[in-house]
């Protein structure tokens, strides 16, 4: 597989997180605010993304082995520019997970309500750090070259004008886009799955997050063409991408002022925002990645290992995925 196979496979890992792990940390940011005190409701909506808390997590480690392995430059760059945000994105993801699975190990309700306050903050977190180092990418990489040594320092906040606005801005409006876009999109998954009553509330929390995501995707459209008129041209696509993801997300919005709630718009609005970013990423720094490769030796012994490992994945969580998309019932396992 050539550098290009290989930087597809990596926006698909990315892709396979963002709608996987994208609906358990959407629940996590409004499960307070369905549930309110009652404990039992906070708990059915975790429950209702419990099923994809581990299947998700697998892409997002995967996509980091390919990251290590097969674009080692591009690491490189993204750890010195990035290196706060990227702890605090693992930070934010280990505490997320403990949220989720220590919350029921004791019955008390402070130290139920005490654990869902902390996952709601971490879950909102954990996608807004991610966002904020794509938009750290966005910059980084489309300004530094390829064949530059990967123990060169970064100029970060190097230049004037049109690129100090994107450095300092695209970081903030990725992370809104990408933590906002996970609450749509988890809010949706919940009222998939959970009861009538919590469904109805679900909606509603993520109706009230469709507007700001359109603002916020637009916003991203146009520094992606900012991106683009520094000489990214690829970065066209991303604003494409990003401007489609915020009619979608106000299509939606209209479609549940009028209670058209059954309508194919509303459901697949979720998973549109959630991948736009991914989407516009690929488009606005593909060219760097895809340049910035291992060698083609690298690239080939690691192939075969790594496509059987991707294939056997994509099975065993398209079943799953199959299974667990059905509504939650009386025998539905619950075990956070």
């Amino acid at each position: 597989m050539n550098a290009l196979g290989w930087g597809l496979l990596l926006a698909m890992l990315l892709a396979g997180w963002a709608l996987l792990d994208g609906a358990v940390q959407g629940a996590g940011q409004v499960a307070r605010g369905i549930g309110g005190r009652d404990d039992g409701r906070r708990r059915l909506v975790l429950a209702t993304v419990a099923p994809f808390l581990l299947l998700g997590e697998v892409w997002l480690v995967a996509a980091a082995g390919v990251l290590v392995g097969a674009f080692a430059h591009v690491e490189g760059v993204l750890w010195r520019a990035a290196y706060p945000v990227v702890v605090a994105l693992l930070v934010a993801w280990v505490v997320r997970d403990a949220a989720l699975w220590l919350r029921s190990r004791l019955g008390s309700p402070r130290w139920r309500r005490g654990w869902d306050a902390v996952g709601q903050g971490a879950s909102f977190a954990f996608p807004a750090t991610f966002g904020a180092l794509a938009g750290v990418a966005w910059t980084q990489l489309s300004a530094v070259s390829p064949d530059v040594a990967a123990d060169a320092p970064v100029a970060v906040g190097a230049g004037p004008g049109l690129a100090r606005v994107l450095e300092l801005g695209l970081p903030v409006v990725l992370a809104g886009l990408v933590a906002l876009a996970a609450r749509v999109h988890g809010a949706l998954v919940v009222a998939r799955r959970a009861p009538e009553g919590v469904a109805v509330v679900a909606r509603r929390r993520a109706r009230t997050a469709l507007v700001p995501a359109a603002a916020l995707a637009t916003l991203a459209a146009l520094g992606a063409l900012g991106v683009a008129a520094l000489g990214t041209t690829s970065a066209l696509v991303g604003a494409v991408v990003l401007l489609g993801a915020a009619g979608a997300a106000l299509a939606a919005r209209f479609d549940l002022d009028r209670g058209a709630y059954r309508r194919p718009v509303v459901a697949w609005s979720g998973p549109v925002l959630a991948l736009a970013p991914v989407v516009a990423t690929a488009a606005v720094v593909g060219p760097h990645v895809v340049a910035s490769a291992a060698p083609a030796s690298v690239l080939h012994g690691l192939t075969w290992p790594v496509l059987g490992a991707f294939a056997a994945v994509v099975v065993a969580q398209a079943v799953s995925w199959k299974v667990l998309v059905r509504p939650l019932g009386p025998r539905t396992t619950v075990f956070l």
